[in-house]
């Protein structure tokens, strides 16, 4: 006969199980200047504007950044983390960023938990880079 602990922990080693294989972001770049080539940056560069008004300077616009996962296991930090990664890695300073959008209803929710994969939420930003932040790029970067 199992005990209620046994049970409570193989509960909690299949979720824990499920959750690690499904807590991946999954991020897309799409090149929007070819023209334009930037050494990388780093993630703790990239400034977060909410709006193209909000951007102080003249800026290049360098690519298109989006990061999905699904709403049970990815945190909006961790969609916020890849898109500066991404961004950092084709050379910007910042990006103009999207509302983070989320599937939260709960057929959808608890179909993500048993893998129908049907609860996502995206996020998206246009990474651009701005001369006039050179400076503190590379203080921010270390270099």
């Amino acid at each position: 006969m199992i005990g209620t602990n046994a049970i409570k922990g193989i509960t909690l080693a299949f979720a824990l199980a499920v959750g690690s294989a499904c807590a991946g972001v999954k991020k897309t770049t799409t090149n929007v200047n070819p023209n334009m080539s930037r050494a990388p940056t780093c993630a703790a560069a990239i400034a977060v504007y909410n709006s193209r008004a909000d951007v102080p300077y003249d800026y290049y616009e360098l690519a298109w950044i989006e990061a999905s996962g699904n709403s049970v296991w990815t945190t909006d930090n961790q969609l916020q983390q890849q898109i500066r990664n991404g961004a950092a890695k084709v050379g910007a300073n910042a990006v103009i960023v999207n509302p983070v959008q989320q599937n939260k209803t709960t057929v959808k929710v608890l179909g993500e938990v048993i893998g129908t994969k049907s609860a996502t939420q995206k996020a998206s930003a246009l990474a651009i880079y701005m001369p006039r932040e050179a400076a503190r790029v590379r203080t921010a970067c270390g270099g």
